[in-house]
């Protein structure tokens, strides 16, 4: 593929800021076989490249008012990319987690993309929890800490912690309702909260 020359480029990310969207489909065509290499290398997962590219053009697409400053944009593209990957892969590592507390058959059917998507619901969810919930979750159910002992950790009281993790549930059962089909919100929740630890 032949590279853009430098003159071309900023005048197309002149345009692109400009609002022109034939312009942004020049750059995006150039850049987008490259960058899906460099992101499949790091998160191995055909859904978790194709939504990250799509998030970076889109981010792209939303501040390009800011793109007549961008000096060498390819840089500039990436370490957008690479800073995607990396949150991408922190995600995925969260998602594994959280997959290692559910009982064996709780998240198995559908193809890849169907269990990856299930897992992003998952966290998702637990992404919009209110501070003090997520974090007394997390250590409930990825650290796998006793109650009691999270109340010691924080230096709060052991009802408090029960308090929070209720809450917790009750909005990731919320969430995991609203964004899905009756039957996997059941599976789901009916796994991930089966057991009190």
């Amino acid at each position: 593929m032949p590279a853009i020359q430098p003159y071309e480029e900023k005048e197309l990310l002149q345009r692109i800021a400009a609002g022109d969207e034939q312009a942004f489909a020049v750059i995006f065509d150039h850049y987008y076989p490259l960058l899906y290499t460099y992101i499949n290398r790091i998160t191995r997962v055909h859904a978790e490249t194709e939504s990250i590219l799509q998030d970076v053009f889109l981010k792209i697409w939303q501040g390009r008012e800011a793109l007549e400053f961008v000096d060498r944009f390819s840089n500039y593209l990436w370490v957008m990319a690479r800073h995607h990957a990396l949150n991408a892969i922190r995600n995925l590592s969260r998602r594994q987690a959280i997959l290692s507390t559910l009982p064996t058959d709780a998240i198995t059917t559908g193809d890849d993309e169907q269990r990856i998507w299930q897992l992003s619901l998952i966290d998702e969810a637990i992404r919009q929890l209110p501070e003090h919930c997520r974090k007394v979750w997390t250590m409930n159910r990825i650290d796998k800490m006793k109650q009691a002992e999270i109340a010691r950790e924080m230096g709060i009281s052991l009802p408090t912690v029960k308090k929070y993790m209720q809450q917790a549930v009750s909005l990731i059962t919320q969430h995991v309702k609203n964004q899905s089909s009756l039957g996997l919100a059941i599976m789901i929740i009916l796994t991930l909260f089966s057991k009190e630890k």
